[in-house]
């Protein structure tokens, strides 16, 4: 009964979605989005156990124009801006992804995106006992000193839904970096 229910379903969708218009191109004229990204960053399937061990929480923006599309997604080192020392230093990293692509529409809700880019992971030490202060923010930081640094190509693919005309949510797989995006559509605010 489960796999007739299942079976319904999808062959209704399907339905739904073959009236729509499939890899329609022309959508990507009224593409205008700025973002914000949100998500894990650092992880690379290098070969050491040292580079497997970077990943972190990190945040980031993306725009799209036209259809191409750009994103850039940063972690910082995890001690930098702590105020309770307990350590002189601690062992740290930071990570970073950059990835430009195109979006395919597929329906016109749904944009696949396939991703090339360049990401880096650094390890150090953020030093508990050497405090900086920054003039802007008013706040305190500590060194950080890097290590070792890893450089590597990155590659992945990106999804994107637009649940209402000018709000897109969408999430990146990559090679060094999962995470979810939420943009708007400056351009459908005209119509």
């Amino acid at each position: 009964m489960k796999k007739v229910v299942l079976i319904a379903v999808l062959f209704s969708m399907v339905t739904l979605s073959a009236k729509a218009q499939w890899f329609d191109f022309s959508q990507n004229a009224y593409d205008a989005t700025v973002g914000v990204n949100l998500g894990m960053v650092g992880y690379h399937m290098g070969n050491s156990q040292a580079e497997k061990n970077l990943a972190g929480f990190g945040f980031g923006v993306s725009a799209s124009l036209v259809g191409f599309y750009a994103d850039f997604i940063y972690q910082n080192p995890e001690h930098r801006w702590d105020r309770k020392v307990t350590q002189a230093q601690y062992d740290d990293h930071t990570a970073l992804a950059i990835n430009v692509g195109y979006k395919v529409p597929v329906l016109p809700w749904l944009n696949i995106i396939p991703l090339i880019g360049y990401s880096n992971e650094t390890t150090g030490k953020t030093l508990g006992n050497s405090i900086g202060v920054d003039t802007e923010s008013h706040s305190i930081y500590h060194d950080y000193n890097v290590e070792h640094r890893y450089n590597h190509f990155n590659y992945g693919v990106g999804l994107s839904v637009k649940p209402i005309k000018w709000l897109e949510i969408g999430g990146v797989c990559s090679a060094s970096a999962i995470y979810g995006n939420v943009s708007v559509n400056l351009m459908k605010f005209k119509d």
